[in-house]
Formats: structure tokens, sequence, C-alpha cells
């Protein structure tokens, strides 16, 4: 009997400092909610800093090291508007902190910082032509200098030396990343002119929507020259509109290829219908390494792709952590194809990386006092509904020749070098692309 009153007790006075400790708990955290400096603060109101940055120091480029065994091939994946906070989001998102998503496979990885020639906050027109063309410019341009000089992009270049290049997007393909490696132009909204260059370059097959900046406005389209360029294209490219038409396309045939799959952008949800037409980025991706493939078989010497996900930027524009969620896994699944390919083949380089970050994610505890628990709060920090870009660094993740040029902190312009030094660059006879 006394032992049943003492076990009892125990069981009471453990019963009750539990409950005592979770009171006491509960007081302390509502008192320290009560009293934290948040509740009615917005966005524009909070803790803020304005400082001019110094601008004394010349850039150096990266010492890259020479890789004994060259690639043939290289695939570059530009996640717009992606840094760690997207990737990390996406993989929590995906499968919990445990899993891993497809750049995690990657063996190389580093850091890459994004300012312009004429700012600390980038955007994708000078990011992308960094990328292109291995040089700072302004914001806004695309394949100049800041004194408006024609730069040759690697498009450019490596046609010279006898590869093919294929261009893929999820926005309209006149949009600025894909623009920056095949036009010169001074404003990225001159789609006018972006658009009949790209028709005029040897790039072999530009994949994306944009239909509309190929038709002159009396037609409904966007073109203020009022040329019909979409009828022009059917005279120099095959035209491609929907993803039957390009699955069931025959990669013997010579020629270059222009694939407009909306009117706009790629899965726009204004045009629902359009939807069941239109490729991932995955099938585009597929698509042009095929085509390239068969470049290759008849002289070309390797090829170079360039593939945009380029919603992952709108995301953060309109905060929209759903809408981030389905473009990461568009994307996620393209860089698991090109992996997939590149450690089949071994002869081919391939890069994810990101031109900026947008909307400043946070990943945060949903209780700012409790760090315990699965559930967390994604926030986006640079406005409401109106999300800008970030001047944080991006990560790069590198596999194949010379991927270990891809690693510690590297400028932008850092990576147009470190893809050609992976290229065996011998002298060729020209290009290889037949028009």
């Amino acid at each position: 009997m006394k032992i049943k009153l003492f076990i009892g007790s125990v069981v009471i006075l453990l019963a009750g400092a539990a409950i005592g400790s979770w009171v006491t708990y509960s007081y302390a955290q509502d008192l320290i909610m009560k009293n934290l400096p948040i509740g009615t603060a917005t966005l524009d109101e909070k803790d803020f800093y304005i400082e001019t940055a110094p601008n004394t120091a010349s850039l150096k480029p990266k010492q890259l090291s020479m890789s004994s065994k060259k690639a043939k091939n290289v695939i570059l994946l530009i996640g717009d508007g992606m840094s760690i906070s997207q990737i990390s989001a996406y993989r929590l998102l995906n499968g919990g902190p445990n899993s891993r998503i497809s750049v995690d496979k990657f063996p190389y990885s580093g850091i890459v910082l994004t300012h312009s020639k004429d700012a600390i906050i980038t955007d994708s027109a000078s990011s992308a032509t960094a990328y292109s063309t291995g040089y700072k410019t302004n914001n806004t341009y695309l394949g100049v200098d800041s004194e408006k000089n024609n730069l040759e992009n690697i498009t450019e270049t490596l046609d010279r030396y006898g590869f093919v290049s294929s261009l893929l997007a999820t926005s309209e393909i006149t949009h600025a990343t894909p623009a920056a490696f095949v036009a010169h132009v001074d404003l990225r909204w001159k789609t006018d002119e972006i658009s009949s260059q790209m028709m005029n370059s040897s790039v072999a097959t530009l994949l994306g929507g944009g239909r509309h900046f190929f038709l002159p406005e009396k037609m409904g389209g966007k073109r203020e020259d009022g040329r019909n360029l979409l009828e022009e294209v059917k005279t120099s490219h095959t035209l491609l509109t929907t993803k039957d038409e390009m699955f069931n396309f025959d990669h013997t045939q010579p020629g270059r290829v222009f694939g407009l799959f909306a009117d706009e952008h790629i899965r726009n949800i204004e045009t629902p219908d359009n939807h069941a037409l239109e490729p991932s980025l995955s099938e585009m991706l597929e698509f042009a390494v095929n085509r390239s493939d068969h470049f290759i078989d008849n002289g070309c010497k390797g090829f170079f792709i360039m593939a945009e996900g380029s919603q992952v930027d709108w995301a953060g524009h309109v905060n929209n952590l759903e809408y981030l969620r389905r473009e990461m896994h568009d994307l996620d699944s393209a860089v698991e194809w090109a992996l997939k390919y590149a450690m089949e083949r071994k002869d081919t380089l391939v890069v994810v990386t990101s031109d900026h970050e947008t909307g400043g994610l946070l990943i945060e505890p949903a209780n700012p006092v409790d760090y315990s628990g699965n559930e967390v709060k994604f926030s986006f920090n640079t406005a409401v509904g109106r999300g800008s870009h970030t001047g944080v660094p991006v990560p790069v993740y590198a596999y194949g020749p010379g991927a270990e040029n891809f690693t510690g902190t590297l400028d932008n312009t850092d990576i147009y070098r470190a893809i050609l030094a992976s290229l065996e660059m011998n002298p060729s006879s020209g290009s290889c692309i037949k028009y």
C-alpha cells in the first residue's frame, strides 16, 4: 500500500512539474511574443540600412586550371532568380530535410557574384551577358559592353569552331536570358530587334514561348515594326508550335528549328487550354540534345545548349510559393535529365547556376521563438506582391570535364571563361550549320 502511495505521489509530482513547466514556457513564450518588435510593421517598414558600396578594386579573373580531359559538349542550365534559398525551399517541399534533389548529386559547387557593370543589383540582361560573353555590362544591355559596342557571344564563338548551339526557355524566347546568347541591343525590351537577330543567327535550335513577338500588332501580336516575322521564320527554319510536332520531328532533317509553343510564356495561367500543347524544359532539352547529336554525326565537333528555367524568377516577383515549387520542379527535372546524360556519355560538361536571386526568400520557424517541429514559414522579403532582385550570391554546380573550375568564389564572367576552358577549341573550317 505504501509503495502504491509512493508511486502515485511521484506520478503526481512529475505530472505537476510537467504542467508547471508547460505553463511557465507558455507564459514566457507569450511574454516574449508580446514584446517582440513585430506585429503591425509592414515589409516597407522593416529594419534597413542604406550604404554606398565602394568601387575601388578592379575585377580579377579567377585562375582556372587546365584539365587534361576536355569536354565535347556543354549543357548550361540557368534557374533565373534562383539562389540557395529557392533550392532549399524546393528540397524541403519536395521530400523533406533529408531528401536530395538533382543539384545535390553534383560533385563540384561554388558561389557566383552577380553585380553588373553599373549596379550592385543586376538584372537578367547584364548577368546573362556576363555568362555569354565574359564581360560585365550595364543593366538592360544584351550582348554589348557598357559603351554599346557589340561583344561576340559564346554561340557565335563556338559556331566559328564548328559547334552547334541551342537556346531553350520557359519564358518568351526573346526574354533577357536567352536573348543575351544571341542578340546585340542596348535595351532588353527591343524585342523587334531581338527576334530579328535570332532568326538571322546561326543557333540551330530555339525553343520557348513568344509567338506574339513575331507577329505585328494588327494580327494580335506585339511587333511595332509591322513585320510578320512568323511567316519569315518559316522560310528559313522549320517552325514547331506544339510539343507533338516536336516529338514527331525527324532529326535527320537538316537546317534550323524555331519552336514557339505559346503566344507569350509557357504555362501561362491565362491560357490553360494551350498547356497541353507545351513541352516541359526537360522535353525541350532532350529534343535539343538529340538534334545536336545528329549534327555531330554530320560533322559538327560538339554542342552547346543553354536551357533556362525562366519563371523561378517570376515566382519571386509575385511572392508565390506554389508557383516557385512548380517552376523549380520543372527545372529540377531538366537538371536530372542532363546529369544522367552526362554520366552516361562522360564527354559532357553540365553547369547549373542562376543569374541572380529574386524575392529575398527566407525559411524561418513558424513560431519565431520555437525552433522545434517540421513546420516552417516561407516568406519573400523584398516587397509584398512586387518582389525584386537581391544582390546575394548564387550557387553554381558542375559535373563533367572541366567541372573543377566551378568551385570557390567566382564572378559571373568567370562562368564564360570556365566553359570555354573546358572545351577542345581546335582550328575549324568554320560553321557546321547549313542554312
